[in-house]
C-alpha cells in the first residue's frame, strides 16, 4: 500500500538542511528502479556534455550518484550540497571510487558556492535539485559566476506544467511537494531565470519523469501512457521533466 506523500512545512534553509540530513543515510530512489533511472538520466546528460572537460561541478549532489558516473570524463569533479550528512555519505563512497583522487565534496549551498572560485568550472550539473532550492535566481547567478566564459550548465528538473502537478493531484487533494519550499518551474519560467542570469539556453526539451513513489499505482500507469502520448504528439503537459543545456555568455558577467 502506498504511503501518501505529506508535504513537510519548512521555514528556512536550516529546516531544509535538517530534512536532507535525516534521509541521507537511507536515501533511495523513490521514483522507480534506481539503476534504470540513473541510466536514463545519464543517457540525457552525456550527449549534452561539451568538449571542455576540465572541471565538473554538481550542485545539490546528494550522495554523488551522477558525479561518480561522470568523474572519469573530467580532470576534476566537485560535488556540493547544503546537507553535511549527504556530503558525508558521498565522501564515504568516494574512497572506494577508482577516480577518488580527482573527486572532492564540500558542504556548500548552491545559493553561495563559497568554496568555488569565479570562472573555474567547465560544466555545472544539477539533477533533481533545483526544485528544492528556494532562491533560484541567486542559484543561477552563482552558476554564471563560477562558469568559465562559454561554460555549460546542464539541469534536469520536474516540469511545473505537468498534468500530475496541475490537475490530477489537485483533483484528489494529494500533496506533490516533499517540502513546502519546493517549487517546480515551467519551461517558460526556466528560460526567464536563465536569461536573467546571462545564461543562454542552447538546448531545452522534455524528458520522462514520473514520481512513482508519490502516487497510487493506477495513476502511475495512467501517467506512463500519457508520457508515451506526450512524446509522440509533443504534448508538454504530459511530460514530467524538463532538461536544459545553457551556456554562460563569453563576456564577463
Amino acid at each position: 500500500m502506498m504511503n501518501k506523500l505529506k508535504t513537510r512545512q519548512v521555514s528556512d534553509s536550516a529546516d531544509i538542511r535538517v530534512f536532507f540530513d535525516r534521509i541521507a543515510g537511507s536515501y533511495r530512489e523513490a521514483h522507480g528502479r534506481s539503476e534504470r533511472l540513473l541510466t536514463d538520466r545519464l543517457s540525457i546528460i552525456r550527449p549534452l556534455l561539451g568538449k571542455e572537460r576540465g572541471i565538473l561541478l554538481e550542485i545539490g549532489c546528494g550522495t554523488g550518484l551522477h558525479l561518480f558516473e561522470l568523474a572519469n570524463l573530467y580532470e576534476q569533479a566537485i560535488g556540493t550540497d547544503l546537507s553535511p550528512k549527504m556530503i558525508s555519505e558521498a565522501d564515504t563512497l568516494r574512497v572506494r571510487h577508482p577516480n577518488r583522487e580527482t573527486i572532492r565534496f564540500a558542504v556548500d549551498p548552491a545559493e553561495q558556492l563559497s568554496t568555488i572560485e569565479s570562472e573555474q568550472i567547465d560544466t555545472v550539473l544539477c539533477v533533481g535539485a533545483l526544485e528544492h532550492m528556494p532562491d533560484k535566481p541567486r542559484v543561477l547567478r552563482q552558476i554564471a559566476r563560477v562558469l568559465k566564459p562559454g561554460g555549460e550548465f546542464i539541469c534536469l528538473t520536474p516540469n511545473g506544467a505537468y498534468c500530475w502537478y496541475t490537475m490530477i493531484a489537485r483533483w484528489f487533494h494529494w500533496d506533490t511537494h516533499h517540502l513546502s519550499s519546493d517549487r517546480f518551474v515551467t519551461r517558460q519560467e526556466l528560460c526567464g531565470l536563465l536569461q536573467e542570469a546571462d545564461l543562454l539556453a542552447e538546448t531545452i526539451d522534455y524528458w520522462t519523469f514520473i514520481p512513482k513513489g508519490d502516487m497510487p499505482p493506477p495513476v502511475y500507469w495512467l501517467l506512463v501512457g500519457l508520457d508515451i502520448i506526450g512524446r509522440m504528439l509533443k504534448v508538454p503537459v504530459f511530460r514530467g521533466g524538463i532538461y536544459v543545456k545553457a551556456l554562460r555568455c563569453s563576456y564577463t558577467v
